[in-house]
């Protein structure tokens, strides 16, 4: 929406807006600098995608150590280990498509792969 006709126009000028060249082209009154700028509403979606990012990793830390001292205290406990395993799993999938990654096909589980590493620590402190 351009704000350069309105009730507004004046409070929103710029330099270039005053002398009819677009935002970010380079002229004699321009700096030369592209400075990205965000609408509010762009801005309230980078916003809430940055606290969703953050929730997810908050999410998936949270399961990750939960299974971390499951297999530390009892590593026979199965069922255990599978829910929260699955759990993480579902938080690391949510992770990944929120920073945008695409699920690769012969990707292990974190779990899997978790599960391998403190079993090899185990092993070799024994």
């Amino acid at each position: 929406m351009s704000t350069r006709n309105g009730p507004h126009a004046r409070a929103n000028a710029t330099e270039d807006s005053r002398t009819g060249r677009t935002a970010g082209t380079v002229g004699p009154a321009s700096t030369g600098s592209k400075t990205m700028r965000y609408s509010r509403a762009e801005y309230a979606k980078v916003l809430a995608l940055q606290d969703e990012v953050a929730r997810a990793d908050a999410d998936y830390q949270r399961f990750r150590n939960a299974y971390m001292e499951i297999v530390q205290a009892d590593p026979t406990h199965e069922v255990a280990l599978a829910m929260i395993g699955a759990d993480m799993d579902r938080a690391h999938a949510r992770l990944q498509a929120l920073i945008g990654l695409p699920r690769l096909p012969f990707t292990h589980e974190p779990s899997a792969v978790m599960r391998r590493e403190l079993q090899r620590l185990a092993d070799e402190k024994h």
